[in-house]
C-alpha cells in the first residue's frame, strides 16, 4: 500500500474562495447598495457574513486536514469528512473517464485538478482532486493506463511505476497520434458561428446596470442618448465602434475556449485539451465508447461543418461544460476521417437508405400537439398575434418535411448507422455490442402504414437512448434481427464486462 498523502495546501484558498460565489450577491446587496445603511436587517446581515467566512475558513483547513488519498495495487484509497469519517474505494476497472482542469491562478504553482469519473450515478461517481502537482496527476493517470495494460497479472509494483513514471510519460507521448489542431481560420470561422461577440450585448447591459444601482446614470445617459440623436455621424460612429468591440470580444473569448484545442490519442485512449487560461485535458479509454454523435445545424449544413460528441460509459461535464465532444466546427470531412483515424470501428457510412413516401404520409397525419398547445396560448393570452398561429404551423410542416427527407438509416456489418433531424441534424453511430436495450413500438397509424418506431439505447449518465420514427416494418425486424443475433457480452460497461 502507498503511502497516504494530502493534497497541495493550494486546496484551501481554492475551496474558499470557490464558496465565496455563493454569496457574492449577498455581498453586493450588504456592502455595495447598502454600503451606508444603518438598518437592523443589514447589521444583523453583515454579522452572520462574517461569521459564515470564518465557519468556511476553519472548514477548508479541517476538510484538507482530514482528506487523504493513497494509492494502491488495484484501487485509489480516499479518506475524507469533516465531521463524520468517510472511506471509500475506487477500484481501477471502474475509473472510465479522467479530467484535468489547470485554470490560470493554478498555472504558476504548476498544480492542476484532477476528476476521476467511475460512471456510478450515485454521489460517489466521481472524486476530485481540488489541487495537485501535475505530476500526480500525470502518475495516477499513468498508473490506471498501466493497470489496464497489465491487468492480468497478480499485482502492481507502485515503486516500480513510480520510478519509471517520466521514462513512460516521455513514451506515452510518442506514441499519440495528433489529428487536429484548430488553423488561425478555424478560429474565425468559430468565432462568428459560435456567436460569442452577441455576448457582449449583456454584458455591457450587466456592468451598466450595476453601476447604476450605486450611482444614478440615467440623467447622463438620457444627455449621452441625445446628443447622439442630434448627430447621424455619430449614431453611425457608434455603430461602427460597436460592431468592431463586439468582434474582437468574440475572437478573443473564442481564441482563449479553442486557442490551444487539440484531439489527440493513442492505442488505449482519446485525449482532448483546450483552454487558453483555463486549460483542460480529457481522456476516454476507447473501450468505453458507446456511440458517436455527429452534429450540425441548419447554419452548420451550408458551410459544411459539423461537431462531433462521443457518447461514453460515464460522460460527465466539468464545471457544468461538457468537455467529451471534439472540436464542435470540425469540417465535415475532416470529422469524417478524424472518427474513422481514431475509432475505425465507428467509421461513417454515406450511402444510407432513406424512408418509402408512406413515412411522410404517416408524419403529416399524427397530431400536431405544438401548434396546437400554441394555438391554444395565443388565442387566450395574445389574441392580437393571431399571425403566429399561422407561422407555428407552417414551421410545424416544414420541419417535418426536413426531417423525412434527411431521416437515413443503415445497418453496416456490426454498426448501426442512424440519422434523424430537420432544422438540427444529428448523425448517431454505434455497434451492436455497445446497445443495451432494443425497443419497438407502434400506434394506431402506424398500423395503417405497416410502420414502426425504434428506440436504442447506449450505456451513459444517464442511459442515452436514439430514436427513429415512421420506419417501414421491414426495417425494424430486420434490424430486430440484427440486434438479436449479437454476442450476449455487453462491451463497454466495466472494461466490457
Amino acid at each position: 500500500m502507498d503511502q497516504k498523502k494530502r493534497m497541495h495546501p493550494m486546496m484551501m484558498p481554492v475551496s474558499f474562495f470557490a464558496s465565496l460565489k455563493d454569496i457574492f450577491f449577498v455581498f453586493i446587496i450588504l456592502f455595495v447598495l447598502n454600503y451606508s445603511s444603518e438598518a437592523t436587517w443589514v447589521e444583523i446581515g453583515r454579522i452572520l457574513f462574517f461569521v459564515y467566512l470564518i465557519y468556511e475558513f476553519v472548514s477548508v483547513i479541517v476538510t484538507w486536514w482530514r482528506t487523504t488519498y493513497s494509492i494502491n495495487e488495484s484501487f485509489i484509497e480516499i479518506e475524507q469528512g469533516l465531521f463524520t469519517r468517510k472511506h471509500h474505494q475506487i477500484p481501477y476497472d471502474r475509473i472510465q473517464n479522467v479530467q484535468t482542469n489547470t485554470p490560470f491562478y493554478l498555472r504558476p504553482f504548476h498544480l492542476t485538478t484532477l476528476t476521476l469519473e467511475t460512471g456510478a450515478e450515485d454521489e460517489d461517481s466521481s472524486f476530485t482532486f481540488t489541487a495537485i502537482t501535475k505530476d500526480e496527476a500525470q502518475q495516477i493517470e499513468y498508473v490506471l493506463d498501466h493497470y489496464t495494460k497489465q491487468k492480468t497479472s497478480d499485482a502492481i509494483d507502485t515503486n516500480i511505476i513510480e520510478t519509471e513514471t517520466d521514462e513512460a510519460q516521455a513514451m506515452t507521448k510518442e506514441e499519440k497520434n495528433v489529428h487536429f489542431n484548430p488553423t488561425k481560420k478555424d478560429i474565425l470561422k468559430a468565432s462568428v458561428l459560435s456567436f460569442s461577440y452577441l455576448l457582449l450585448i449583456p454584458v455591457l447591459a450587466s456592468m451598466f446596470s450595476n453601476i447604476d444601482e450605486v450611482y444614478d446614470l440615467s440623467a447622463t445617459g438620457n444627455k449621452i442618448i441625445q446628443f447622439v440623436k442630434d448627430s447621424w455621424f455619430w449614431i453611425g460612429a457608434l455603430i461602427i465602434l460597436f460592431i468592431i468591440v463586439a468582434i474582437c470580444f468574440g475572437i478573443m473569448r473564442t481564441y482563449l475556449k479553442y486557442g490551444r484545442y487539440e484531439i489527440s490519442s493513442d492505442h488505449e485512449r482519446i485525449y482532448i485539451r483546450k483552454g487558453v487560461l483555463n486549460e483542460q485535458h480529457f481522456s476516454i479509454r476507447k473501450q468505453n465508447v458507446q456511440a458517436v454523435h455527429i452534429k450540425q445545424s441548419l447554419l452548420k449544413r451550408m458551410l459544411k461543418i459539423a461537431e462531433v460528441k462521443l457518447i461514453s460509459a460515464g460522460g460527465v461535464d466539468l464545471s457544468g461544460e461538457e468537455v467529451n465532444s471534439l472540436y464542435p466546427f470540425l469540417p465535415i470531412h475532416r470529422a469524417y476521417t478524424i472518427i474513422e483515424e481514431i475509432l475505425p470501428e465507428f467509421a461513417v457510412q454515406t450511402n444510407m437508405e432513406s424512408l418509402p413516401k408512406k413515412s411522410l404520409v404517416a408524419r403529416m397525419c399524427q397530431t400536431p400537439v405544438l401548434w396546437i398547445i400554441g394555438t391554444i396560448i395565443i388565442v387566450i393570452f395574445f389574441p392580437t398575434w393571431w399571425p403566429v398561429s399561422i407561422i407555428l404551423f407552417l414551421f410545424t410542416i416544414v420541419s417535418r418535411l426536413l426531417d423525412y427527407y434527411f431521416t437515413r438509416f443503415l445497418i453496416h456489418g456490426e454498426t448501426l448507422q442512424v440519422r434523424t433531424g430537420g432544422f438540427f441534424m444529428t448523425t448517431s453511430i454505434t455497434t451492436r455490442e455497445k446497445i443495451i436495450e432494443f425497443k419497438l413500438e407502434q400506434n394506431f397509424i402506424q398500423k395503417r402504414f405497416d410502420l414502426a418506431n425504434m428506440e436504442t439505447a447506449n450505456r451513459s449518465k444517464p442511459v442515452h437512448t436514439t430514436p427513429l420514427y415512421n420506419i417501414p416494418m421491414q426495417m425494424t425486424q430486420r434490424a430486430f434481427i440484427w440486434y438479436t443475433g449479437r454476442n450476449p457480452r455487453i462491451e463497454g460497461g466495466l472494461d466490457g464486462e
